[in-house]
């Protein structure tokens, strides 16, 4: 076996370890939209919203439906209107999601991937094992 001096060993790690955090950091960014949303995001305020574009997608679909249903033919507009009203509250169910965890604040997701990637990195540095 091999040995080398200490000095040629001697190599940092500390770009590693950089790019470890940078790298965990953008995948807490990342999470930050990727999580659900907890209990305490969906307070009463939110379930007064969904309630709120519930009824008045409900309203404005069954308003055009019975216009529509009393037809003898529906043309293939009709169909993709009807099928897009149905989509109607589930889409702005979503928007509004999405702009709750647009306001999350992102410090907690970014911290906790950038230590999740320094940690990732140290123990990938102690166990490593470099044979020649």
């Amino acid at each position: 076996m091999k040995v080398n001096s200490v000095e040629q060993q001697n190599k940092s790690s500390l770009g590693h370890g950089i790019k470890s955090a940078l790298i965990g950091g953008v995948v807490g960014y990342a999470a930050k939209y990727a999580l659900p949303l907890t209990s305490q995001e969906m307070d009463a305020d939110y379930k007064q919203v969904i309630s709120l574009i519930k009824k008045n997608a409900v309203k404005a679909r069954g308003e055009f439906f019975n216009e529509i249903k009393d037809l003898p033919t529906r043309s293939l507009a009709h169909d993709t209107y009807i099928n897009s009203a149905k989509k109607f509250a589930k889409h702005n169910i979503c928007a509004y999601d999405t702009a709750l965890k647009k306001i999350r604040p992102a410090a907690p997701f970014v911290i906790a991937g950038a230590v999740t990637g320094l940690v990732g990195s140290f123990v990938h540095n102690v166990f490593k094992t470099d044979v020649n």
